[in-house]
């Protein structure tokens, strides 16, 4: 379905542009982030993929000037973001003000290749708990930071927050997560 690319277009010239099928490089190079982005929303799979097609669509026939984006990644990751909360928001009852904002969640169903173990079962509920004590925009932070391995200024841009923010949603979460952590090593030597 989608292939990933592993090179990263900063910025795209006109010239380049128009020499070459600039659409398809980009789409062959970020779709499966973006995927895997968007995914990590709880939206389902076709869903996500509707919204990636729509986005590069978009960005097709309105003829976006490429070349006056600073960061194309950032841009990309900002778009899918942003159609996703409007879509969550559409589909949320107006009286149901608890469920406003959804929270990117991280599965690690790459866990479910390993043997089933006792072992296995622990680490994973212990790590999924961990996760769970972040906050929506931590956890979304952290995400980018160290999976997609995006500057603080572009985490900035996806999530509207300040740099300064970002670092602290990253600071603060990898501190809960290490006292989280600490807190289990503690019990398992407790018990």
């Amino acid at each position: 379905m989608f292939r990933q690319r592993k090179y990263d277009t900063r910025r795209i010239d006109r010239q380049y542009a128009e020499e070459t099928d600039v659409y398809v490089m980009l789409y062959n190079s970020y779709a499966d982030a973006l995927y895997a982005y968007g995914m990590g929303f709880g939206f389902d799979n076709e869903t996500v993929k509707d919204v990636i097609h729509d986005i590069f669509l978009d960005i097709m026939t309105r003829q976006v000037d490429l070349g006056r984006i600073v960061n194309i990644k950032a841009y990309l990751f900002r778009i899918v973001h942003n159609r996703l909360v409007d879509l969550h928001r559409s589909r949320v009852d107006k009286c149901d003000l608890s469920d406003r904002e959804p929270g990117l969640r991280v599965s690690l169903t790459s866990l479910d290749a390993m043997i089933e173990s006792e072992h296995v079962l622990r680490i994973r509920q212990t790590i999924e708990s961990l996760l769970n004590q972040l906050s929506p925009k931590q956890r979304e932070a952290l995400l980018l930071r160290f999976v997609y391995e995006m500057e603080y200024d572009d985490i900035a841009v996806i999530l509207d927050a300040t740099p300064h923010a970002v670092r602290k949603f990253v600071s603060k979460g990898l501190g809960k997560l290490r006292k989280g952590r600490e807190c289990g090593k503690t019990m398992k030597i407790a018990t």
